[in-house]
């Protein structure tokens, strides 16, 4: 009698992905992974856009994960036109998400769960305890997402490196309050008639 076997093909494309993650491709993943928490955080799969009062489980928080997987993706095929200013922290921070990334896929399957099982804890603290504020939602979302995978094998906190995502993350905001637009996000009706 045989064992049955799971189908871990997507374990498999998100190892791959984590392990050929570089440096440069760090900034679209930044703007990538913010544009898809915002873009849920909005969408009518976020319980609380039906009823505010609605709580949060894992599978949203499972949902969220699953963005940074697919951001990583993302970010091989995508160059933004327009980033924030960098600074020290910011730096400090990629080359750690580089460095975690890789580190959690020489890990294989079991890299793959220490990130989430530390991602999807604080992703749900994050929801809940800032329901009903979407913008603090979206900044407390994307700054655990990318530094439980800048942590890495590691366990011990980083001020640094925590400090340089949030800095992305207020950049990041910035250049998109400055009217930068992704791609694949209509521009907005111009205020010029036609």
């Amino acid at each position: 009698m045989t064992e049955p076997r799971f189908d871990l093909g997507w374990m498999d494309d998100v190892i791959r992905g984590l392990h050929s993650l570089t440096g440069d491709q760090v900034p679209a993943l930044e703007i990538t992974l913010l544009d898809a928490v915002v873009d849920w955080l909005f969408s009518p799969q976020n319980p609380q856009n039906a009823n505010p009062e609605a709580g949060y489980d894992e599978s949203h928080a499972g949902t969220l994960v699953s963005t940074m997987f697919t951001a990583v993706d993302t970010s091989r095929t995508f160059l933004p036109r327009q980033e924030p200013a960098v600074t020290d922290a910011i730096t400090a921070a990629r080359t750690r998400i580089v460095d975690g990334a890789h580190e959690l896929s020489a890990q294989g399957p079991e890299g793959i769960s220490i990130l989430v099982s530390r991602a999807m804890p604080a992703v749900l603290a994050e929801l809940g305890n800032n329901s009903g504020e979407k913008a603090k939602q979206a900044h407390g979302v994307f700054v655990y997402l990318l530094y439980t995978l800048a942590l890495g094998t590691r366990t011990e906190h980083d001020t640094v490196v925590m400090d340089g995502v949030v800095e992305a993350f207020v950049g990041w905001d910035g250049v998109l309050r400055g009217g930068y637009v992704l791609p694949w996000r209509p521009l907005p009706p111009s205020d010029e008639p036609a």
